[in-house]
């Protein structure tokens, strides 16, 4: 019988700002783990979070999830898209032995790796998805509406009907990759969270940019642990037989509970 594998999860590090630096290296679990989980927001853009991983952990098997700051522009001369990222991320991630998860799936010693970015729905606490797409996008909303392009001009920003749809992709990969039969524990890995109880408040402001209400989609297909990212709030709970993980290190002056060298067994 395959031992199940450890997994030392951590997220939402956010290199890009210096007062933040942490290396992961110098905090990598005592007693040893299989498998680093990191489920978004390392750095900015995409391929700098996966070479900063790269050359922290060099050889060592992770798995990394996008968040949204990964696909920020970063207000350099490089005036990249969120497509961009998406395809240079790809061969960054091949070339460095990383394995991205963006809307994919792979097996590593009997465990399997489903995952993508999530994104959200905008209806978690919002009053309907009208109203959640126009705060989202709104003046005191998500700064990804902003620094996210979708072209080479300040005028091309994705908007939230691209963020749904991708959301929705996600969502029906996830639930069309559970058909699958798979004899191992099968680990979920998001950067955005898929219950509500990840939140400090359900209903906080904005709270619908932050997480979407999978519990139909948890307590019918059972994962063995769903890991995710992007809520600044450590979380560990169970929803029917699965455990929902959050281990987000935050910026340094946020309480965030974070837990350095957080193991979990994948099943």
């Amino acid at each position: 019988m395959i031992a199940p594998s450890r997994l030392w999860i951590f997220s939402d590090l956010h290199q890009d700002c210096p007062e933040n630096a942490w290396d992961p290296a110098a905090h990598a679990p005592a007693g040893g783990f299989d498998v680093a989980v990191v489920a978004g927001d390392v750095h900015m853009p995409l391929t700098r979070a996966l070479d900063w991983l790269g050359e922290r952990l060099p050889g060592v098997p992770t798995v990394y999830v996008p968040g949204n700051h990964d696909f920020w522009w970063d207000r350099g001369e490089e005036r990249y898209t969120i497509r961009d990222q998406i395809e240079q991320g790809r061969d960054r991630s091949a070339a460095l032995g990383i394995t991205l998860l963006m809307d994919d799936a792979v097996t590593l010693d009997g465990t399997r790796f489903v995952g993508g970015t999530l994104w959200t729905d905008f209806r978690l606490g919002s009053f309907g998805l009208t109203h959640g797409m126009r705060t989202a996008q709104g003046r005191d909303g998500m700064v990804d509406y902003r620094r996210i392009r979708t072209g080479p001009s300040s005028r091309h920003r994705i908007e939230p009907e691209e963020v749904l749809a991708m959301h929705r992709r996600t969502r029906a990969y996830i639930e069309a990759e559970f058909g699958q039969v798979h004899g191992g524990p099968t680990v979920v890995v998001t950067h955005h969270a898929p219950h509500p109880d990840s939140l400090p408040s359900a209903h906080a402001h904005l709270a619908w940019c932050d997480a979407s209400d999978l519990t139909d989609l948890i307590a019918e297909r059972g994962p063995d642990l769903w890991v995710h990212g992007h809520v600044h709030h450590h979380a560990d709970y169970q929803v029917g037989r699965t455990r929902i993980v959050c281990n987000a290190r935050g910026h340094i002056d946020e309480d965030t509970r974070f837990l350095a060298g957080m193991v979990v067994e994948a099943g």
